[in-house]
């Protein structure tokens, strides 16, 4: 079977949304796979029942991770947590994420290695929100003991989905919070001698690439805010790096309404961007083609770190690994499989990705462009039209078209918002959101070393930024743009 791994997926998914419907036995689970597996072995040679096989050991390994996703250890923090007793704990382990800082406030996430309370002292793990009232200078990896109260997230909901909910996906369970800065002391501080095991001063592997590239994105966000004013300079940062927390709501609000919000987020196009640029100077270096690939596969995964790892930079990056490959092994690469890859890395390490809303909007519009798209260009005879603008335009609408006919539902059902506008709105903007992101990725590359190419591609992409910012607002007071239910 051609695509044995896309509809493999698509049961991998089923059973995500089966188990989370159910309430079973994670040990029937577990043996219904067993018994699967052990079946499609002995039944090899017979293609349909093999494959019908595999398709349910999908199902099952989908409900399995996800039943696993919801078991904690039993050392993890929330175990040793009373619901919101007011208990002032000791934890101590290291920073997990970068600490972002707001005005007067900062929030990180802090994965625990032990927990103190009053005269006991036992090794945990977990992590834990949390927000400071004071700017914190903190670095990611840097071991600390906090001390403060923990509570669970309450269950407030905002367009139906609930912020508990919305930490747990992410494997936080409980939050902190710190008003003094007292109770963020420096391990080395502390007094504490040895570090709890896992908690290291210095990181290693994995954990030095992280570093890098969140040193990497400061860099270049100070690149980008040299030459650009403040608002044209966060919204570059969030089309070039994926960092929002500059954009004002005013501005995310009116994209949401224009259905354009998408170019906020770093995708595909970003993805592919860095890989040409890459490859491109490496030919011009006359390095052989393996060795190309191999160091295009390292840079793309710096720059999916450097923007977050979201699930849409998640998804261009191993779609683009597997394409490169697919050169390696000098095998053609299948699109719907190249997406079941990406879909399975993300859902293999955390199943409950499948009920995020960036994770459906990530995949639906990819699906709906490489499904409906070349049907629909087929049946328009767009080939045939001889003037090559208008056939670009037709083009760029039937994409955009497919784009929203796949993402509509989602966004209907999440943000309570239907926006008829969204096709005409995106064939106006997302022109000049793509001349923005080469303007951004040009600043990046050329700024550290030119100042007066910096300055003039600066004030370009300011000059764009501001149009595009202009055609939003005028495109959502159309009549009819959208409309709120």
């Amino acid at each position: 079977m051609k695509r044995l791994l896309a509809v493999s997926t698509l049961f991998y998914c089923l059973g995500i949304i089966l188990l989370s419907l159910t309430r079973v036995s994670f040990w029937l689970i577990l043996v219904l796979g067993v018994a699967a597996l052990a079946a499609a072995c002995l039944n090899f040679r017979n293609n349909r029942i093999f494959t019908f096989l595999v398709f349910f050991f999908a199902l099952i390994l989908g409900a399995l991770n996800l039943k696993n996703s919801y078991m904690r250890h039993k050392c993890h923090l929330s175990n040793f947590v009373p619901y919101n007793d007011g208990t002032v704990y000791s934890l101590s382990g290291f920073v997990d994420s970068q600490p972002v800082i707001e005005g007067k406030s900062t929030a990180f996430v802090f994965r625990a290695q032990e927990v103190r309370s009053g005269n006991w002292r036992w090794p945990c793990c977990g992590k834990v929100l949390v927000k400071a009232d004071f700017p914190q200078d903190l670095d990611y990896a840097e071991p600390l003991v906090l001390k403060g109260a923990l509570h669970r997230p309450f269950r407030s909901s905002s367009a139906g989905c609930s912020y508990r909910d919305f930490l747990s996906n992410q494997g936080i369970y409980l939050l902190m919070r710190i008003k003094n800065s007292l109770q963020i002391i420096p391990y080395s501080k502390s007094g504490s001698g040895a570090l709890p095991p896992g908690c290291q001063i210095q990181p290693t592997g994995i954990k030095r690439l992280i570093v890098f590239s969140l040193w990497l994105r400061d860099e270049i966000e100070r690149v980008i805010r040299r030459y650009l004013p403040d608002l044209p300079a966060g919204i570059l940062s969030a089309m070039v790096l994926g960092q929002r927390r500059s954009i004002p709501r005013l501005v995310n609000n009116n994209m949401v309404k224009a259905g354009t919000v998408h170019i906020l987020v770093v995708s595909g196009f970003n993805v592919g961007i860095v890989a040409f640029i890459v490859n491109l100077l490496l030919k011009i270096m006359r390095i052989r083609r393996k060795a190309r690939i191999f160091l295009t596969i390292i840079c793309l995964l710096i720059y999916c770190l450097t923007t977050g790892a979201s699930n849409p930079v998640i998804r261009a990056t191993v779609m683009g690994i597997v394409f490169l490959s697919a050169h390696i092994f000098k095998r053609e690469a299948d699109i719907y499989n190249c997406l079941a890859s990406a879909a399975i890395f993300i859902l293999g390490l955390n199943p409950r990705q499948l009920f995020d809303v960036g994770f459906q909007l990530s995949f639906a519009s990819v699906l709906a462009i490489v499904c409906l798209y070349p049907k629909a260009k087929t049946f328009l005879r767009l080939d045939n039209c001889k003037s090559r603008p208008l056939r670009y335009i037709y083009e760029g609408c039937l994409v955009s078209f497919c784009a929203w006919i796949g993402t509509a539902g989602i966004v209907a059902y999440n943000f309570r918002i239907i926006a008829p506008i969204t096709v005409l709105a995106n064939i106006l903007v997302v022109p000049l959101a793509t001349l923005i992101t080469l303007c951004g990725f040009s600043l990046v590359l050329c700024g550290p070393f030119c100042t007066l190419l910096g300055k003039a591609i600066g004030t370009t992409s300011a000059m764009l930024i501001t149009l595009l910012l202009n055609v939003n607002a005028a495109v959502i007071k159309i009549p009819g743009a959208y409309f709120y239910f």
